[in-house]
């Protein structure tokens, strides 16, 4: 693909091709005039008048034979100090990206922070996901007691529904004398590889057409015996739950349960 450029200080018009300008940078010295300008700013694939290109064919020709001495009416590449070599005119007339080198410190710099930037990651994802970490990993509940106790802080038990399954449940009148009194039996296991956090729980009391006429959330203090609270559900065991309720005036059919934390 032909290329053209114009002289800004003569506007003599060159032939030139795209490694003559790729190792100069552009930066060429008109033949005719002596001027160096920058070959790139009137660049065009445009073919200019015919006797302009009369003039600058034999000029081409000398200069792509590699002699030194400037001829008349033709760019004279400078080549007297290094420049940066810019993309292929032949792809975009218009366009250029240019990107300077970074120097060695500035990159020294940028390598620094990227890995401080990791390392906090790490550690915000560390203490984001720990009960998950101590779930899968439990040797990890150790490194975190330690950190946690020289900063001053508490790791509470993983709290993971998920794991608590309720084994058996029963409602049943204590007294047919008092049907408003009740007593609910559950019976709830921990089926994780670690300690877990008791749970609270929900009772949904039902007619005899399963629609709810009472709902009452208890929570671990309501349940346990005192002090039990401290310690967590232990991993692979089960909890025996026993509850003494008065219904009032509601006749239940029914009820639901569901395991929860708050």
């Amino acid at each position: 693909m032909d290329l053209y450029t114009r002289c800004a200080n003569c506007e003599t018009t060159f032939r030139v091709s795209t490694q003559q300008l790729q190792a100069s940078g552009g930066q060429v010295r008109c033949g005719q005039c002596q001027k160096v300008f920058d070959a790139f700013a009137t660049l065009t694939a445009q073919e200019p008048v015919a006797s302009a290109i009369e003039q600058s064919e034999e000029n081409r020709s000398a200069t792509e034979s590699g002699e030194s001495r400037p001829v008349a009416g033709s760019p004279v590449i400078r080549n007297d100090k290094p420049r940066l070599v810019r993309p292929d005119p032949a792809a975009s007339l218009y366009e250029w990206e240019f990107r300077m080198p970074e120097s060695p410190r500035r990159a020294t710099l940028w390598t620094i922070l990227a890995l401080l930037l990791a390392i906090v990651l790490a550690g915000q994802a560390a203490y984001a996901f720990r009960t998950e970490l101590m779930v899968q990993i439990p040797q990890t509940r150790s490194y975190y007691a330690r950190v946690c106790e020289s900063l001053g802080c508490t790791i509470g038990l993983p709290k993971l529904s998920n794991y608590l399954h309720i084994e058996a449940s029963d409602l049943k009148t204590v007294d047919p004398s008092y049907p408003n009194e009740i007593e609910l039996l559950v019976s709830v296991r921990n089926r994780a590889p670690v300690d877990l956090a008791y749970p609270a729980f929900e009772l949904t009391l039902t007619n005899s057409l399963e629609q709810a006429i009472a709902r009452r959330v208890f929570l671990p203090a309501e349940y346990l015996p005192p002090g039990a609270q401290a310690g967590g559900l232990k991993a692979g065991t089960e909890l025996p739950i026993q509850l003494y309720l008065d219904t009032g005036a509601l006749r239940a059919a029914g009820y639901g349960l569901y395991m929860f934390y708050p």
